[in-house]
């Protein structure tokens, strides 16, 4: 599958953050060991886009547009898989899915793991 190169400087980013995350929770752990169900809680934050009003591009508030969720969670768990996060994403058994618009310089997503 072709990426865009924001999509895969994207992905490289997560997998880096995950990478340090899981050196820090202890490399041990991870991968999560096959059959090991996993719940997953994503908010994606992204910024406003570039000629939104000042007032409004400071503020935080729901995301309805483009990109989709799905394709978002898509190269979300395809990052978290590269970096060795789990056996295989299929392990995912329970997941909840937010996105935001944000003020630009505080885009990013926020994971959280349980199993």
């Amino acid at each position: 599958m072709y990426n865009v190169p924001a999509v895969t400087q994207w992905k490289q980013e997560v997998k880096d953050v995950a990478f340090i995350r899981m050196l820090q929770a202890g490399k041990s752990q991870f991968p999560i060991e096959a059959g090991v169900p996993i719940r997953v809680d994503y908010n994606f934050y992204l910024g406003w886009p570039k000629g939104t009003a000042k007032k409004r591009a400071s503020t935080y508030a729901a995301h309805p547009q483009k990109p989709d969720l799905k394709n978002l969670l898509s190269h979300t768990e395809d990052a978290l898989s590269e970096a060795g996060l789990w056996n295989d994403d299929n392990q995912v058994d329970e997941l909840a899915m937010r996105k935001w618009r944000c003020p630009r310089d505080e885009a990013r997503v926020e994971v959280e793991i349980s199993w």
